[in-house]
């Protein structure tokens, strides 16, 4: 028989437990769980493990629902409310009819994954981990990470709910005529800023690595500031060094993944910067890397942007003929972002932009200097996006 995973909330942790079922032997019984034979079980992961302060978390606020809860939310799944895909699941467009009124929510749903590996136990752990992460204060009043409400945990049932009225998903977006050259802009320094944010760390705790970056993974709210809504790979911070051993097998997402860094093993705030690259070039070329793309092996994002790019250096431009006809456009931004795109992919970890550096050379822009309060400059010194994501 297959183990059985358990979310129990305990004097204010959360375990997750895993049960297995064995005949004739049992290290420990317990009365709770419904079975006539003995049991095994495991502790996989304990919140109070982890390095905080319970008053700096806030589990009062978050309720555990049934799954029938996230069907009413989305009718059903609806096709209609599909919002995209992430790396091992589904987003959702929901409401919560409550008091008379409505809230919008997006519903996120972790499901078995097709392409990628997976050991049973998984998506137990990703889901704690966001419980963990996402009720921390210092992360949560951020702008850039979603805002946690629900949760769900009822048996193979996996999913959490955000306080977020999703315009869409970037992955879809990017292709799209409507979407302007300055609301990209837009998301590129917004999104950049949380990655800088989460890559500061402090004395006390490691860099936020995320590890698993894509167009996919991040949802737009309706005046396109960008949420980064998917957590499953994440180390550093008040979470213990998952960069050399893991119980989650770390391979980052298609299209993303710097080849080099994932053969040798290798993880740090620079694989983050790939990825953003490869984001960012996607972001003004219109270009994203398909399910069908992968399947027929053609190049993705950062070779084909390799391949137009190594010919010409610093006089070129990636940015898609349609976009460069905007009034918001100017020919010599889209060569700097260009160029800042190809860096953050370079074959070399040391010769490639902090997103420290990202941020200070997108403020330079001249689009960013002549449409300051539309890309939120004038709010970057905000205490919300300043200061250590783990204090």
């Amino acid at each position: 028989m297959q183990p059985q995973y358990f979310l129990f909330k305990i004097s204010g942790f959360f375990y997750l437990f895993k049960i297995s079922i064995i005949s004739g032997f049992s290290r420990l019984r317990v009365s709770y769980i419904p079975c006539q034979k003995s049991v095994r079980v495991d502790i996989m992961y304990r919140s109070e493990d982890l390095d905080w302060k319970i008053g700096e978390m806030d589990y009062d606020t978050l309720s555990q629902v049934p799954y029938e809860s996230l069907l009413c939310y989305t009718d059903n799944f609806s096709e209609e409310n599909f919002l995209g895909h992430f790396q091992i699941g589904k987003f959702y467009h929901g409401k919560i009819v409550r008091n008379g009124g409505v809230q919008h929510v997006v519903v996120k749903i972790w499901e078995v994954p097709v392409i990628y590996s997976y050991r049973p136990g998984e998506n137990e752990l990703r889901l704690l981990d966001e419980l963990t992460l996402l009720r921390r204060h210092t992360l949560i009043s951020h702008p850039g990470l979603v805002t946690l409400c629900e949760y769900c945990f009822d048996g193979e049932h996996l999913g959490v709910v955000y306080e977020l009225k999703a315009l869409d998903s970037l992955y879809y977006l990017i292709p799209k005529d409507g979407f302007t050259w300055l609301q990209r802009i837009k998301v590129a320094l917004r999104f950049a800023i949380l990655l800088k944010f989460l890559h500061a760390g402090n004395p006390r705790y490691k860099p936020y690595i995320v590890r698993n970056l894509d167009a996919a993974h991040i949802l737009l709210e309706e005046d396109y500031n960008p949420k980064l809504c998917d957590f499953g790979t994440i180390t550093g911070g008040i979470f213990p060094d998952r960069t050399k051993i893991t119980k989650v097998v770390v391979r980052g997402c298609y299209g993303y993944i710097d080849e080099r860094a994932a053969i040798l093993g290798i993880w740090s705030e620079e694989q983050d910067v790939f990825a953003f690259g490869t984001i960012l070039l996607s972001l003004i070329s219109k270009r994203v890397y398909t399910e069908e793309d992968r399947v027929c092996k053609m190049p993705n994002v950062n070779e084909w942007a390799w391949d137009k790019y190594h010919d010409n250096l610093d006089n070129y431009s990636l940015v898609h003929e349609s976009l460069t006809a905007e009034g918001d456009f100017d020919p010599v931004d889209g060569r700097k972002i260009t160029c800042l795109g190809i860096q953050c992919l370079h074959d070399s970890d040391y010769y490639r932009p902090t997103m420290k550096q990202v941020v200070k050379r997108l403020l330079k822009l001249k689009v960013v200097k002549r449409h300051a309060d539309f890309v939120g400059v004038n709010i970057m010194h905000s205490p919300r996006e300043n200061g250590y994501p783990s204090q």
